[in-house]
């Protein structure tokens, strides 16, 4: 008979290693660095198998007739997750001690063994990936400790955007994300793309395709319905992410519990890739005063593109809009208003979002039917009527202000329109200008774009230049202060807790 490897010594404890929910394309790695390092010398194998198709349980079975008195093997019926799995593990355990790997980390015998040293010495003692098998106090694996992201990604036929897309999802620096993807029964090659990240990262991702086209709303739909994270992310399948977006937002919504969502700036990109900065928004980093914010919105959209948000999910019930045309352009505006006169904001400076304009994009068709100005016109008088009834006087006092900075945001629309070689949509916006506030007759801008009309062709182009060189009026060049109550986040991303926790916007 073979003897067992294995000993029962107290001077040299039995550590279980802990192996689910892996990678296949570095678990054969992983399981080879096991059994041949010589730091552990008392140590079992538990591997669990969440019913992979990938071939994960072939490598397992290989492992298991190479080393059948070190690994104990595990297959379940059907996926359920690295938590259960986890709890699995450590009750098919034998050892005194665990340490678990899991995802693609690294399996590191002497960080191992070292651990167990402190713990022998301080039961209290406990690490991330090591801890006792009888302390359930002990942090769990550190992907585990951090909150689960759900990336909402919603595709139709912008397969030519779709692998940048992706590959920002799974690039992000973060570890604990699953992507929630549905394809609208694309035309293009998107849904072969999204087999091939389905391929790579299938414990990571979601995946829905609908047999036709049953709209943008069936589409995102299917992402709702498949989303288990505690944060949200609705990204457009055109947008890309820096790699510490998911981190950053993160790390602002953990330190502060009162902020309903996290806001990013963002870069341009066009259709070929290339990036055009945009100045942020506020000139710092900051959690901002729920009131404030909502004040904020009725002069500005601050965030124009959808995926600038990581939302709490728990303050998002009830909040949002779904269903047609204003749904879809204006839905989110709608969500990101209501929660913050409920909820402070986090906002981050760094452009970490590259946001993708392109003549096929909902940005680009909302900009010549005039939305930009005739759907806020619309908007703010329902947020006015919305504070009125919760009594925020610093909302409902910004109506007329707001109606006069949308007539200035006409303007600035016909001139990016004239600038665009697009006469047609530039008069509409001019005309629009004057009927939202006629006093705007009197301004220079104004009478610039009066004069145009009827110019002559080099008179024209002398209009055209000096508008290019206007600053902040073909496009916004400029920050602004954060409102008042607002307190800075650290630079590097990682907000502080403040000494006076932040109260909900309803309690001020």
């Amino acid at each position: 008979m073979h003897s067992d490897p294995i000993q029962n010594n107290p001077k040299d404890p039995l550590i279980s290693i802990l192996v689910y929910n892996y990678d296949k394309q570095y678990l054969r790695q992983c399981l080879d660095s096991i059994f041949n390092q010589d730091i552990l010398k008392n140590f079992e194998v538990i591997l669990t198998d969440d019913a992979t198709r990938d071939g994960s349980w072939d490598i397992a079975l290989e492992f298991l007739n190479r080393y059948p008195r070190r690994i104990m093997v595990n297959r379940n019926r059907r996926v359920q997750g690295p938590s259960a799995n986890l709890r699995n593990c450590i009750n098919i355990a034998k050892g005194k001690y665990c340490a678990s790997v899991t995802n693609d980390q690294a399996f590191l015998p002497m960080y191992i063994k070292n651990c167990v040293k402190s713990m022998v010495l301080d039961p209290n003692a406990g690490f991330s990936q090591v801890f006792h098998k009888d302390h359930p106090h002990v942090p769990s694996p550190s992907v585990l400790n951090k909150p689960l992201v759900s990336i909402l990604c919603y595709n139709y036929n912008y397969g030519r955007y779709l692998k940048q897309c992706l590959e920002s999802v799974f690039a992000q620096t973060y570890e604990n994300i699953e992507l929630c993807f549905s394809d609208n029964a694309s035309t293009d090659d998107s849904w072969d793309i999204a087999l091939e990240f389905a391929r790579q990262y299938p414990e990571k991702m979601n995946l829905i395709r609908n047999r036709k086209n049953f709209g943008s709303d069936a589409n995102f739909a299917n992402c709702q319905r498949s989303m288990q994270g505690e944060y949200a992310i609705t990204f457009c399948s055109d947008d890309a992410l820096e790699p510490e977006y998911v981190e950053r937002c993160v790390n602002a919504l953990e330190a502060h519990p009162d902020v309903g969502f996290a806001l990013v700036n963002r870069a341009i990109i066009d259709e070929n890739g290339r990036r055009t900065e945009e100045p942020p928004f506020y000139n710092q980093s900051c959690v901002i005063p729920g009131e404030e914010q909502a004040g904020v919105y009725m002069m500005a959209g601050v965030n124009p593109s959808i995926s600038q948000i990581m939302y709490r999910q728990a303050v998002v019930g009830g909040r949002s809009v779904v269903g047609g045309l204003a749904a879809r352009y204006y839905g989110t505006r709608i969500l990101d208003f209501n929660i913050s006169t409920d909820f402070d904001i986090a906002y981050i400076k760094e452009p970490l979002l590259l946001h993708r304009i392109h003549s096929q994009s909902d940005t680009n068709q909302a900009d010549t039917n005039l939305l930009p100005v005739i759907g806020i016109y619309v908007l703010n008088h329902q947020f006015a009527d919305i504070a009125s009834v919760r009594n925020l006087t610093k909302v409902t006092d910004r109506l007329p202000q707001s109606l006069d900075k949308l007539a200035r945001l006409a303007v600035r629309y016909s001139v990016r329109m004239l600038l665009a070689n697009d006469e047609h949509n530039a008069l509409r916006y001019f005309h629009l200008a004057m009927a939202i506030n006629p006093q705007l007759a009197g301004e220079s801008a104004w009478k610039q774009l009066q004069e145009y009309w009827t110019a002559d062709a080099p008179r024209k182009a002398g209009i055209l230049e000096q508008f290019a060189s206007s600053d902040n009026l073909a496009s916004r060049s400029i920050s602004y202060d954060p409102p008042p109550g607002s307190i800075p986040i650290e630079l590097d991303g990682k907000a502080f807790t403040p000494s006076t926790p932040l109260r909900r916007a309803t309690s001020r």
